[in-house]
């Protein structure tokens, strides 16, 4: 794999995990309206699910740079 190309699938997976964090930040804060409505949760519990979403981005991120570099090593 080219220098170039590599650069760019970088560039193009870490632009992807900006929306990936934002958006699993809003699905963990849309989890916590939902069980907020079912049983009244304390607002702390927003933090949490938000934080498990963004982990979750940053687990995605490791992995998809884990592959990359196994394919540029091959």
């Amino acid at each position: 794999m080219s220098d170039k190309k590599f650069i760019l699938k970088l560039l193009a997976i870490a632009t992807n995990f900006i929306f990936e964090v934002i958006a699993a930040i809003l699905v963990g804060y849309f989890i916590y309206l939902l069980l907020d409505r079912l049983f009244t949760l304390d607002s702390s519990i927003s933090i949490i699910f938000m934080v498990l979403g963004a982990l979750a981005a940053v687990s995605n991120l490791m992995r998809r740079v884990y592959r990359l570099g196994a394919k540029r090593n091959d």
